[in-house]
């Protein structure tokens, strides 16, 4: 997953994460994507990250 793109950074696992993870799957549906293999939650050095396909990246980024 080293290539996936970081789209947000958190402190803890919580609600927050889960909201910003589905607004974030909900663009890939509107682009015609499988949320689950573009969008995933990564746990690392006492953070959470939400991280997307690099290819995905243009769209989400647009």
């Amino acid at each position: 997953m080293d290539d996936w793109v970081i789209v947000a950074t958190f402190d803890e696992m919580s609600e927050a994460v889960n909201k910003e993870k589905e607004r974030i799957e909900d663009m890939a549906v509107d682009v015609g994507l499988m949320p689950e293999q573009v969008v995933k939650i990564q746990d690392k050095d006492n953070k959470v990250f939400i991280v997307i396909h690099p290819e995905f990246y243009s769209y989400y980024e647009g």
